[in-house]
């Protein structure tokens, strides 16, 4: 994979949203979360967090195969969603993604993110990055989040 990270555009929207729903599926299905979940996410929402939030498309060559949405400020920045598209899972992308966002930000002191409980993959993946699970919210019946944090010492 050789991937690149750009800003994302208006005329990205069409090819990121189908991305978006397919990689938070199998967690609209498991928690039956129809409020929050990203795969329920319009065009329109997509459209608002381009144009508001730092969001970036991850490309592997010319091909769009995710994108991040990140919001703050060098304070604290939270990480709303980090996608990538089903097929390009499991190759690193997401481990480049965090690695960019970090150097991207490098001044922010707090990074925050929230996850769902039964998501043990994204645990692991969190805590390699040295974030910290620090709470956790129940937002309906089958669905709990885990709040991660990462405190950072500005050298």
């Amino acid at each position: 994979m050789s991937l690149n990270f750009r800003k994302s555009a208006m005329e990205d929207i069409d090819r990121l949203l189908p991305i978006q729903r397919a990689s938070f599926q199998d967690d609209l299905e498991k928690y039956e979360d129809f409020e929050t979940n990203p795969a329920c996410e319009t065009a329109e929402k997509l459209t608002e967090n381009i144009r508001k939030y730092h969001h970036f498309t991850i490309l592997d060559g010319e091909t769009v195969i995710g994108a991040i949405d990140v919001r703050g400020n060098n304070e604290r920045m939270h990480i709303d969603k980090v996608f990538i598209s089903p097929g390009n899972q499991n190759r690193g992308a997401g481990t480049e993604a965090i690695r960019f966002l970090e150097k991207q930000f490098s001044d922010v002191k707090l990074w925050t993110l929230y996850t769902p409980h039964l998501s043990f993959r994204n645990h692991y993946f969190y805590e390699k990055f040295g974030y910290k699970k620090t709470k956790e919210v129940r937002l309906t019946p089958k669905l709990i989040l885990f709040k991660y944090e990462k405190l950072r010492s500005i050298k």
